[in-house]
């Protein structure tokens, strides 16, 4: 196995939060420091009064809670600005560095990665294991990622001592239902209750596990904040998720947007699911070495017309290997089919973009996925 210390680029920037408005009554205090938080990572850098002035809050109100958020090293206190005017420059804040962060795992089939990201997003810590992690008995794969995320957590702390942990979530290729992964055919996992192994990399922290490509949505949907997509990941198999207005739509029973066993062709091929002609039988890492592009192409863009005629969309993120320099292959026949296909293409044509994030999406959206909850609910974070 291979253990590679380097970290992958993070974009820049601070996490995102969805817009809200000033609290009038109950619950007035979590409610104007979620505002005050959002409107620093939209910023970056911020006056007090500039917050004061963009949410309506009072400047003595605002200078309140920004004392209780550095105090809890959510924020921290910027170099002023060179003075330039008359009178003291105003002192501004931004998103603390260092102090509190999500860990991320992800688990494969020939890979196991853990990253630490604080909460402007930035990357403190990376590891990555190549092997064999596909086997019916998971518990030697989830002890051997525990492990992993204990190494990466302790990394993150040799540089910053005092870090806190908000959470770790574990991203599977697979159906995941709270602590229980139900179905992940490419690891040969079904219904194994994972989260347990994981509770001994930091006990007060609280475990969550996610689907891979939902994560990976959550990583795009961070770069893209606010916007409504759908997301198309290739890789070993296909993976999807739609977002609207930054906010990924698990759905009812948490498995939304499964567009990787959208039936392209019903006489098409056996799939893993039991279906036959699914996406992933022509958009899978097995498919693209023997497919054409055109072929390859045309399959996606007749799944993604489909999704798109049932959710309207105006924009299709593609990631993974569906994504990178295969893109413009894929582009002729798959814009074809969505502009045959897709009903109102004629007055609202669907763009097709490749996805921001590159790099283990799905470890990245992992690892925001503790910092952004935070974020949209400082309140608990902040000392007992």
């Amino acid at each position: 196995m291979d253990l590679d210390d380097d970290a992958p680029p993070t974009p820049a920037g601070p996490p995102a939060a969805p817009a809200r408005g000033p609290a009038r009554q109950a619950g007035l205090r979590s409610q104007n420091l979620a505002v005050v938080v959002e409107q620093v990572a939209h910023a970056g850098t911020i006056s007090r009064a500039d917050v004061a002035l963009r949410t309506g809050l009072t400047r003595a109100t605002v200078s309140s809670l920004v004392e209780l958020l550095v105090a809890a090293r959510v924020l921290e206190w910027a170099p002023a600005p060179a003075a330039g005017g008359v009178g003291r420059p105003a002192a501004p804040i931004r998103l603390a560095a260092g102090t509190l962060a999500g860990l991320g795992l992800e688990i494969g089939a020939n890979h196991l990665s853990a990253a630490v990201v604080d909460l402007r997003g930035e990357t403190l810590a990376f590891r990555e294991v190549r092997g064999d992690f596909a086997a019916p008995e998971p518990a030697d794969a989830l002890a051997s990622v525990a492990a992993l995320g204990r190494t990466t957590l302790a990394a993150a702390r040799a540089a910053h001592p005092d870090l806190r942990l908000l959470g770790t979530t574990m991203a599977v290729p697979g159906i995941v239902r709270g602590d229980v992964v139900l179905d992940a055919p490419r690891l040969g996992w079904l219904d194994v209750e994972a989260a347990s192994a994981l509770t001994g990399i930091e006990p007060d922290a609280a475990v969550a596990l996610g689907n891979e490509a939902s994560l990976a949505a959550l990583a795009e949907s961070h770069a893209r904040p606010g916007r409504t997509f759908l997301y198309l990941s290739g890789g070993v198999g296909v993976g999807g998720a739609h977002v609207v207005d930054g906010v990924v739509q698990g759905g009812m029973h948490g498995f939304a947007a499964e567009l990787g066993h959208v039936v392209v062709d019903p006489a098409g091929p056996d799939c893993r699911c039991g279906a036959t002609g699914c996406l992933e039988q022509y958009a899978g890492a097995q498919a693209l070495a023997r497919l054409a592009p055109d072929e390859v192409g045309r399959a996606v863009g007749i799944a993604l017309a489909s999704a798109v005629n049932v959710v309207d969309v105006g924009t299709v993120v593609l990631g993974g290997t569906l994504g990178g320099e295969l893109l413009p292959r894929l582009l002729p026949a798959l814009t074809t089919e969505l502009a045959t296909r897709v009903l109102a293409y004629p007055w609202a044509s669907v763009a097709v973009e490749p996805a921001e994030i590159s790099d283990l999406p799905g470890l990245r959206g992992a690892a925001l996925a503790p910092v952004l909850a935070a974020l949209g609910d400082p309140e608990r974070v902040l000392p007992g």
